[in-house]
């Protein structure tokens, strides 16, 4: 029963994908692929996507990224390499800075406002957070709203800026013997990237193992507009199915509180980009990327849409993941240390801090 609603779920998902491309949306079949997943998936009940389907997008994400690395992107990244653990760091530093406003705006206890802030893997906070007693089915609710707001918002923010021609970055390729050998080496190399711990392995890995082939000139391939379009859609249903009915029925003052201060995240980061694009002489929508907390394999799509340098948005993404995947034990230990008396903690344990928890879907993947 649950193969046939994934598969009934992902024919309605790749139709709204394709009525958004008909309507000229930015990143249209992913955003008709969320769309049409959310709102099965908060009418229906759970809807699990196999974690191997999503990583085959994710791997088609980085394997197209790879394809556009040239020697260049080399030089590219001379003037980028203190702005990289910048922008991570005042992403880190934000989100903290912001976790009171959220405890009392939305009413969750400090514990699962703090996961719920980190900009890191959705899995990994999540998991984090059941480790310490808060509610992670709240935290994987609030990354994936997170996501989603900036999926939907971002790029129609860099169209108004800067006119970019949307999905017309590259030319379709073909299903040859090239692309097949980018695809095999993409997944050795997401294979090896999960092996050794790699945040966004399977996006990081393929892109990483096909650039190093690509700008080095062993490998020129494109890839069929088909299958990007595909990925899109994978990537847009694993996300919509983040959103659980019973954990948004049972804390909606928590999810709409939550977004208006995901969004002021969003916006501070927004102007601290473009801050730094003015300053520094910098592509606006490259920096807006930079400094956006999206997923990595969806700022990547969007940079290769708004044809900006994917290559350089990925590099951004991953520094601000691992360092908030590598800090959000520590800076949670700094955080907890002054109120780890205050018995509203522990009332809010009591009081089912743990339920989103038990019903959290241990297989989600990484962002």
């Amino acid at each position: 029963m649950q193969a046939v609603r994934l598969v009934v779920s992902a024919a309605v998902a790749t139709i709204c994908g394709w009525a958004a491309a008909r309507l000229g949306l930015p990143l249209a079949w992913l955003i008709g692929a969320a769309l049409a997943s959310t709102a099965i998936s908060l009418s229906t009940g759970t809807l699990s996507v196999p974690r191997g389907l999503y990583r085959t997008g994710q791997i088609v994400v980085g394997v197209s990224v790879g394809l556009t690395v040239t020697a260049a992107v080399f030089e590219r990244i001379g003037p980028h390499m203190a702005l990289v653990p910048l922008l991570a760091g005042i992403s880190i530093l934000l989100g903290r800075l912001m976790v009171p406003l959220l405890v009392r705006a939305s009413g969750l206890d400090r514990r699962t406002a703090y996961f719920s802030l980190v900009p890191a893997g959705i899995s990994e906070m999540a998991d984090l957070a059941q480790t310490k007693g808060a509610d992670s089915g709240a935290v994987a609710t609030l990354h994936a709203a997170r996501v989603f707001i900036v999926v939907l918002i971002l790029p129609f923010i860099i169209y108004r800026i800067g006119d970019p021609a949307f999905d017309a970055a590259r030319a379709p390729g073909a299903w040859d013997g090239a692309f097949a050998l980018a695809l095999a080496t993409g997944l050795l190399c997401g294979i090896v990237g999960n092996r050794l711990g790699l945040p966004s392995a399977f996006v990081v890995g393929p892109m990483i193992g096909v650039a190093t082939l690509s700008a080095s000139g062993v490998l020129a391939a494109r890839e069929p507009a088909a299958l990007l379009a595909g990925a899109q859609v994978l990537l847009g249903l694993s996300l919509g199915t983040r959103f659980r009915r019973e954990t948004v029925g049972r804390l909606p003052r928590a999810l709409i509180a939550g977004s208006v201060v995901l969004i002021l995240n969003g916006v501070i980061m927004a102007i601290v980009g473009l801050a730094l694009a003015a300053a520094l002489d910098l592509d606006p929508a490259l920096m807006l990327l930079a400094s956006a907390t999206g997923g990595t394999a969806e700022m990547v799509l969007t940079a290769q849409v708004v044809a900006a340098d994917a290559a350089l948005v990925a590099v951004y993404q991953v520094a601000r993941g691992l360092g908030g995947n590598l800090l959000a034990l520590p800076i949670y230990a700094l955080t907890m240390r002054r109120v780890r008396a205050d018995p509203s903690i522990a009332a809010a344990r009591a009081g089912g801090g743990n339920g989103g928890a038990k019903r959290h879907d241990r297989r989600t993947r990484n962002e």
